[in-house]
């Protein structure tokens, strides 16, 4: 593997991988919906998605029949913190890629019909989010966990009245000022040469000017309310509930993260959904789904215990989830549990780095967090460090029953939620 950080502040990762003739790439730069002005919400994702719709020397018509011709496969997503450009495609086409992905990011045209068809597709994936009861709950969820200003309180997608203000001109600041590659990521696996396809990204990539800051801007501290915050929203014609459950969690640099992972694995994450699936879903029978997970970022992401569940069995549901966050705070879980779950977490991570793909995400994610080109090997050990005494540590740090938010959207209840859980 060969890294070098170039004269513009860019940073390329390329590992040769001759298993596979085919090439993965990842184009990462720090920008995202943190960048969003104010009242156009969305910019970061329509300008994302507008890349692949014209440069000045192709169109997008000519940039998707040149894909489609050599069965490449790109995408763009877009998230809080960074727009990341991915690309699949066979050896001998990686080149032509790469000089497009350069007039993606350095010249694009942003036409105006491409950008009202794709304002037209955010808002209709808005409106559709506005009646799925999983997607409403979850809006709600971050709304009370988050002040009005905190990046993680609002969606990458905007509100339907915050995209339907962006203007051509919106995009082409938003632009200008936030796509540069000083402290960008390029990774590229596959059966390629290091050293010639370092070569010939410092050929097509290593005059793009530089400027900007180049680490992802700081977040704002937040912590879980330090009381009992509840919101339910009926939506008619549904049948299931879905509730979200949560907290203020940490971010992905913080000390605890591996206790944190390991503990989210016995609560609600392992096997068919941990503690809380064999006792909400397995052994009840109250949920179509349950599970937990936590979204560490560059700030304190949210910890989320979510399911689905008929309007009769709501105040039951969150009754249990209140038992099992009560009981893995206060008593070490089992030598068992640690055992099964160390293995799962370690024996996974080679089936992630099977592919191109799963191989450039994790070299992706080892240099964003600037986790050392040892974390490979050290992954092992992090994990077999966690011991019961963390788990509980962690769990009485992040998880309290006397102060989370909890949205349910879905049926009218048969009882307020307050009284239930009285």
């Amino acid at each position: 593997m060969r890294r070098e950080v170039l004269s513009n502040g860019l940073r390329v990762i390329v590992k040769s991988n001759p298993l596979s003739p085919a090439v993965a790439v990842r184009l990462c730069l720090h920008t995202g919906s943190v960048h969003d002005p104010r009242d156009k919400e969305g910019t970061a994702l329509l300008t994302g998605l507008l890349l692949e719709e014209g440069t000045k020397k192709r169109s997008g018509e000519k940039i998707a029949d040149w894909i489609d011709f050599v069965g490449a496969e790109t995408d763009v997503a877009v998230d809080a913190h960074a727009t990341i450009l991915l690309g699949s495609m066979m050896r001998g086409d990686l080149e032509k890629l790469l000089r497009i992905f350069r007039e993606m990011i350095v010249e694009p045209t942003f036409p105006m019909p491409a950008l009202r068809r794709i304002q037209g597709q955010i808002v209709s994936g808005i409106q559709e989010d506005d009646h799925d009861t999983r997607a409403v709950a979850g809006r709600m969820l971050r709304q009370s966990l988050y002040r009005p200003a905190h990046p993680y309180r609002r969606s990458s997608s905007g509100t339907r009245k915050s995209v339907s203000r962006i203007t051509r001109r919106d995009i082409a600041r938003f632009h200008a000022d936030h796509y540069h590659p000083n402290g960008g990521i390029l990774v590229i696996v596959g059966d390629i040469n290091e050293r010639e396809t370092l070569r010939r990204v410092k050929t097509i990539l290593g005059n793009w000017k530089a400027k900007g800051d180049p680490f992802p801007p700081a977040v704002a501290d937040a912590h879980t309310p330090n009381r009992i915050r509840i919101k339910t929203k009926v939506l008619k014609d549904k049948s299931q509930n879905d509730f979200q459950f949560g907290y203020v969690g940490i971010p992905r640099l913080d000390d605890d993260f591996y206790n944190a992972v390991v503990m989210n694995q016995i609560l609600g994450a392992f096997g068919i959904g941990g503690r809380l699936g064999a006792r909400i879903r397995e052994k009840e029978g109250l949920a179509y789904y349950v599970g937990s997970g936590f979204r560490p970022s560059v700030g304190a992401g949210p910890f989320v215990v979510a399911g689905g569940v008929g309007p009769d069995h709501v105040g039951r549901a969150v009754q249990v989830v209140l038992e099992e966050i009560d009981r893995i705070r206060q008593q070490k879980v089992t030598r068992m549990e640690m055992a099964d779950t160390k293995r799962f977490l370690i024996d996974s991570l080679p089936l992630r780095l099977e592919t191109n793909e799963g191989i450039a995400a994790f070299l992706l994610n080892e240099e964003y967090y600037n986790l050392g080109p040892d974390y490979l090997k050290q992954y092992k050990a992090l994990v077999e460090s966690v011991d019961r005494e963390s788990v509980l540590t962690v769990a009485r740090r992040l998880l309290r029953t006397d102060a989370y938010s909890l949205a349910v959207a879905g049926p009218e209840l048969p009882k307020p939620l307050e009284e239930v859980l009285a």
